[in-house]
């Protein structure tokens, strides 16, 4: 079990603000709305307020970049600027952009045409893009026990868990699955999608998971904290 879970907050980024995701349904994600930390979705006042609370780390989706290939690069300047660290996913241009003392680009399983392409990605933040509890590649899905087996050959950075599904719905995470890729994977391991509460954050942690992606339990002002 870890001795703490850290909290990421997760900024979600399309047509250059702030947007609330929901469920993976990308082209239906609007500027966030009454949220407890901000007055308008403007991703550099939010950053400002996370830095306040006493985050030192984002996990930012630049929907911009992963759906019209258009990167928001005024984004890592901003979070330099703040005095933050972020882990980035800008899309498919991500693979081709080397990290930097505050961003780490994240490379999708969405992004990679094969499974094979993994084994090229040592020392990187590659997250597992799941959906409809598989592992969502370019041009098909596969069974997470397939994926793991491949991952085990690489040494990541980072590991992230993403359920696409759970995004922004407040279900709670998926902790079954949760549990048999911790059970498989050794290294940093970050979870993201359906957390609604401290006692969510709790059991990940009793899972031995490192750090857990978090939105709309922010906003809502659920969760304020940066450890538990």
């Amino acid at each position: 079990m870890s001795e703490r879970i850290e909290v990421i907050p997760v900024i979600d980024i399309l047509n250059g603000v702030v947007v609330h995701a929901v469920a993976g349904r990308r082209e239906e994600y609007k500027p966030i709305r009454d949220s407890v930390l901000i007055r308008q979705p403007d991703p550099g006042e939010l950053l400002v307020r996370l830095k306040e609370m006493g985050f030192e780390s984002v996990y930012i989706a630049d929907l911009d970049g992963i759906m019209y290939n258009k990167v928001n690069d005024n984004i890592p300047r901003l979070v330099e600027e703040v005095g933050m660290r972020a882990m980035m996913d800008i899309g498919i241009s991500g693979l081709r952009r080397s990290d930097t003392e505050h961003i780490e680009y994240v490379v999708g399983t969405e992004y990679l045409r094969t499974v094979e392409q993994l084994l090229d990605l040592s020392g990187r933040v590659v997250s597992l893009d799941m959906i409809h509890g598989k592992v969502k590649f370019a041009k098909y899905s596969l069974d997470i026990d397939y994926v793991l087996n491949v991952i085990k050959q690489v040494h990541l950075r980072k590991l992230l868990f993403i359920d696409l599904d759970r995004v922004g719905t407040m279900q709670g995470p998926n902790l079954e699955l949760i549990k048999r890729i911790r059970n498989e994977y050794s290294g940093l391991f970050i979870v993201g999608g359906g957390v609604r509460s401290v006692k969510d954050i709790l059991q990940l942690k009793e899972i031995g998971v490192n750090c857990v992606l978090i939105a709309t339990a922010l906003h809502k002002g659920i969760i304020d904290k940066r450890f538990y």
